[in-house]
């Protein structure tokens, strides 16, 4: 089995392992719930494809979070719905993946970008002054455990390649050098509440458009 595979399978264990154990049944699935599949197991791939930096992934959205959500809650639906096993429904997910991966997962995921945000809205993206704050936060992590990490120095950088933008946004809001300093404590706090389990939220496909925004701007 390819590796890939072996990332996904496990993200439906956990839900499905309670059904019981029958033969495999594919011809149960119905037109719909074949093309929900399809598009599944291309936004899991896409997903696994992002992390690994390939480019063409690269040019959708954030997968990380959402997509395999997506991938989780078709998987439950689809074993619900027919009756399925957990095995059985996994089988059927690794094969729609096993071929997207053949007909091009991110072309395959592109079309189903629709289905997806119906299924699992997507969060406001964060704006230059969330993402420095985000930036930062993640940086001292890194840095408290290791003072010359190469990825907290890159991740340094791209905040500050967001300065202007930020600034920008500051003026925008009418706020003084003060007001900013406030807005911009008010950030990085948030970001750190987030990361210690308090209500604010960060996730990784936040954290994955703010290094893209970042790309984007000189630096």
């Amino acid at each position: 089995m390819a590796p890939f595979l072996r990332t996904l399978l496990p993200l439906l264990a956990a839900p499905l392992l309670g059904a019981a154990t029958q033969p495999p049944a594919p011809d149960r699935l119905t037109g719909q719930d074949r093309h929900d599949v399809r598009c599944a197991a291309a936004l899991a791939v896409v997903a696994a494809m992002q992390d690994r930096g390939d480019s063409a992934a690269l040019a959708l959205p954030p997968l990380g979070i959402r997509g395999k959500r997506y991938f989780g809650l078709v998987g439950e639906r689809v074993a619900a719905q027919t009756g399925l096993s957990g095995e059985a429904v996994r089988d059927v997910l690794a094969e729609a993946a096993h071929n997207v991966a053949h007909d091009g997962a991110p072309a395959v995921a592109a079309s189903c970008l629709g289905e997806l945000d119906t299924a699992v809205p997507p969060r406001p993206a964060p704006d230059a002054l969330a993402c420095i704050a985000m930036l930062d936060v993640y940086a001292d992590v890194l840095t408290a455990r290791d003072a010359t990490n190469a990825l907290a120095i890159t991740l340094r950088r791209e905040a500050a390649a967001l300065a202007p933008a930020a600034q920008a946004l500051l003026g925008a809001r009418g706020l003084d050098a003060s007001g900013g300093a406030g807005a911009i404590e008010h950030e990085h706090a948030r970001v750190r509440e987030a990361l210690n389990g308090g209500p604010a939220t960060v996730d990784a496909d936040d954290f994955a458009q703010c290094r893209r925004l970042a790309a984007t701007k000189p630096g």
